[in-house]
């Protein structure tokens, strides 16, 4: 895994930022080309080795004759990459590989659907109309071709006739042939670094003065900076580095919950970043405001078009600069507050930094395995528009994205689970009584009405606890639809039922064919004989804002 940084330059003078300017836009029109060439499904094969993608490339003259060779090459390889990306990302919007579970009950058939996705060249294949060839897979024609069909269609609505294109003159990615990286010493010890950079004229570079020193090797991508103002008059170098790790975890396992109010809950009950939801609610409302009085500003100024309020309105009144840095502060608020929050839970609390001593906890006390939660489930809006907000700005892939590289760090692995029904399930595991009722806001239950579990606690502890018992659970699957999961549930309950020697039979709205014992509601203090008809919809993050909503209500 690797860390890419981000190195500032000093503003650059006229001169050099045109120079600069001119050479990424030589290398932005050679790779708006190649993106161009790599299009049709023919040439999805090229996609699978960059160099043979190269070599075509030159031999068909697509590369300008006054253009730096080594340069064109870095260009022809981030189309590829670019192009690689943009399949990956329809694929994974489309969750073609949960389908493909759901829909081919055969091993061998979702094998070779499977080994079908991990090549570009079958890919393109497929789209072609034509079936892979694959010997390794006991499969015969009449089955592939079946499975290439469904592939094809799957394929075709995942893309939607869409590729990338190159509009923004921004970047270009340079290797250690193209540039240098000097060190030169200033009047009274100080030190300036230079990065010295291929320009259109040859045997010269552009030498680029960076704000610190720093350590740069490998493939470096130069971004020019898009403000207007003369004092971001510079550019930014991004470096990436290999990330070392801490070795293996061999630690007990944990779960985590994530959530709106604090970062996330572990299977422990403990809470991780409590002030996560002050600062989300905080930053929230403030855009509210601050956009309600924007939309009464522009309808003044659509009032008149063309007079001098409304140019007075747009130039002191409609400017975004204050606005893009509120936004950018409290965001990093957010991340500061995710960051500590994930680094307590992979390496404990108080190991945050190693300036103060701080160090990460011993291979023991580092979990082996983490259980997150499925988080591409939740889209769409809620049912207020105050949690909308909250659901919107909730930063779910920066939180992933922290899961993701501190577990690589501390040597855990990450099992995504499906977390359906995880916070309306009892944690028991001679219960597991699964109800709507059995959460109310922010606290858990149990309201069996068979027998006595009366279990009760804190909803994003019981889900927690219940995500990490499905790491191993054999029936439940990451890509298990929500009805099955239903049933699955259900069933396990029935057989619990059962097994007390009760001849009732317990149904998704909690019915019985017999009538269930008299029970209490202590939430409410209302007393029933008979349990409320219940239906269980959505993920456990989704009750949990449905029940935010209902509590504001």
């Amino acid at each position: 895994m690797t860390r890419t940084v981000r190195l500032a330059t000093l503003p650059l003078n006229g001169g050099k930022r045109r120079e600069l300017e001119t050479v990424v836009r030589c290398f932005t029109h050679v790779k708006r080309d190649l993106v161009k060439e790599l299009r049709p499904a023919s040439m999805w094969s090229r996609l699978d080795y960059k160099r043979g993608f190269r070599d075509l490339a030159k031999a068909q003259g697509w590369y300008p004759k006054d253009m730096n060779v080594h340069l064109a090459d870095q260009a022809a390889f981030d189309a590829v990459d670019m192009c690689v990306r943009h399949i990956d990302s329809c694929i994974a919007r489309a969750n073609i590989k949960g389908r493909i579970w759901r829909k081919f009950s055969d091993e061998d058939e979702c094998h070779y659907a499977y080994a079908c996705l991990a090549r570009y060249g079958r890919m393109g294949e497929i789209l072609l109309g034509k079936v892979p060839e694959l010997d390794t897979i006991g499969l015969d024609p009449d089955r592939k071709t079946a499975v290439a069909r469904y592939l094809h269609r799957t394929l075709r609505k995942a893309m939607a006739g869409t590729w990338p294109s190159v509009e923004m003159i921004r970047s270009m990615v340079l290797d250690e042939t193209l540039y240098t990286n000097v060190i030169v010493g200033q009047p009274g010890g100080k030190k300036r670094q230079y990065i010295r950079v291929v320009s259109t004229t040859k045997g010269k570079r552009i030498a680029l003065p960076l704000a610190g020193i720093s350590r740069i090797l490998g493939n470096i991508r130069i971004v020019l900076d898009e403000r207007s103002n003369r004092s971001a008059n510079r550019a930014f170098i991004h470096v990436s580095y290999d990330i070392n790790t801490l070795g293996d975890a061999t630690g007990p396992d944990k779960a985590i919950d994530w959530g709106v109010t604090e970062v996330c809950t572990d299977n422990h009950g403990v809470k991780h970043g409590t002030g996560y939801g002050t600062t989300l609610t905080a930053m929230t409302e403030q855009r509210t405001k601050t956009g309600k009085s924007r939309g009464k500003l522009h309808a003044l100024a659509r009032a008149k078009p063309g007079s001098k309020r409304e140019k007075r309105i747009k130039r002191n009144n409609l400017g975004t600069k204050k606005l893009q840095r509120r936004t950018k502060k409290d965001r990093a608020t957010l991340r500061t507050i995710s960051g500590a929050a994930v680094k307590g839970v992979v390496y404990g609390s108080g190991n945050r930094t190693r300036a103060r001593g701080k160090v990460a906890r011993s291979p023991e006390q580092r979990p082996r395995r983490l259980a997150v939660e499925d988080l591409s489930r939740l889209s769409g809006k809620s049912y207020s528009k105050k949690m909308s907000r909250l659901h919107s700005t909730w930063m779910r892939a920066e939180n992933e994205e922290r899961i993701t590289v501190h577990t690589h760090v501390g040597g855990s692995e990450v099992e995504t689970v499906n977390a359906v029904y995880t916070s309306q399930t009892c944690p028991d595991p001679a219960c597991g009584y699964v109800s709507r009722d059995n959460r109310r806001g922010d606290r858990f239950h149990c309201r069996n009405p068979y027998w006595d579990c009366n279990w009760q606690g804190d909803a994003d502890h019981v889900a927690a606890i219940n995500v990490l018992a499905r790491i191993d659970d054999p029936d439940i699957s990451r890509f298990t639809p929500t009805h099955e999961v239903e049933k699955i549930l259900l069933g396990r309950f029935q057989r619990r039922l059962e097994s007390r020697g009760r001849n009732t039979e317990a149904t998704a709205h909690g019915r019985t064919s017999s009538k269930p014992r008299r029970t209490k509601d202590v939430g409410a203090g209302i007393a029933s004989d008979s349990q409320s008809p219940v239906h269980m919809d959505g993920t456990g993050e989704t009750q949990r804002l449905k029940s935010e909503n209902k509590r504001s209500t």
